[in-house]
């Protein structure tokens, strides 16, 4: 079974970047990082 690989995207820099055919979201990794460590106790406070 031959098995297609196709590339997602790159990995570098200082912030994450989705584009789609129609829209680009961009966002500092460090804001982005923040959200994540931080979601369970923000949640609970």
């Amino acid at each position: 079974m031959k098995m297609r690989v196709k590339q997602l995207g790159k990995v570098g820099g200082d912030k994450l970047t989705v584009k789609t055919a129609t829209s680009e979201f961009s966002a500092p990794l460090t804001e982005l990082h923040d959200a994540w460590w931080n979601s369970i106790a923000r949640a609970m406070a």
